[in-house]
């Protein structure tokens, strides 16, 4: 069993989880969205050609479950099927509407969470950015999946970063064998 300080900083990292979590979800809802909604209007947004299977993996839905999803959002005007790459898939792709939802999903996901950083100093971001970037890895490391860590992210932040995505960088590690 872990030592009292460990347990601690894991109830203070799950508590600080649920809370973000919980913005995320009332930004959605804010905006007549579910959270999975919402996330499938930004992974089709940010994802060229995504099939409605990448998206049930990414989301941890059932197919039906997945089906109803894109059914909504196409009834909605936000999302269409297009042609695959085969006969057999259809590529999602975000109409002009759900792209101008997406866009404004990855935006209050930066306002819901940005003024839990602001009051932090450069050095305390620093170290909070470098002790996350290590816990995205170590999920990864430990089989979690990137593509559900990652269905809500600004990928752009992450690229333009001089250090680039601790989860893309943790696959690629995987993949090589490196360690």
């Amino acid at each position: 069993m872990p030592g009292r300080p460990d347990r601690r900083l894991a109830n203070l990292m799950g508590a600080f989880g649920l809370a973000i979590a919980d913005l995320l979800v009332e930004g959605a809802e804010s905006h007549g969205h579910n959270e999975r909604e919402e996330a499938a209007l930004v992974l089709g947004y940010l994802v060229e050609g995504l099939s409605q299977e990448d998206l049930r993996r990414r989301l941890g839905l059932s197919q039906p479950g997945v089906a109803r999803l894109v059914d909504r959002l196409c009834h909605q005007g936000l999302m269409e099927r297009g042609a695959g790459p085969d006969a057999r898939t259809h590529a999602l792709r975000v109409t002009r509407e759900g792209a101008a939802e997406a866009e404004a999903a990855l935006g209050r996901r930066h306002q819901a969470i940005g003024p839990l950083v602001r009051g932090l100093s450069v050095a305390q971001r620093r170290a909070l950015t470098e002790m996350l970037e290590a816990m995205l890895s170590a999920l990864v490391g430990a089989g979690r999946s990137p593509w559900r860590m990652c269905r809500l992210c600004d990928q752009d932040s992450c690229s333009s970063a001089r250090a680039g995505c601790p989860v893309e960088e943790e696959m690629l590690r995987q993949s090589s064998g490196r360690r």
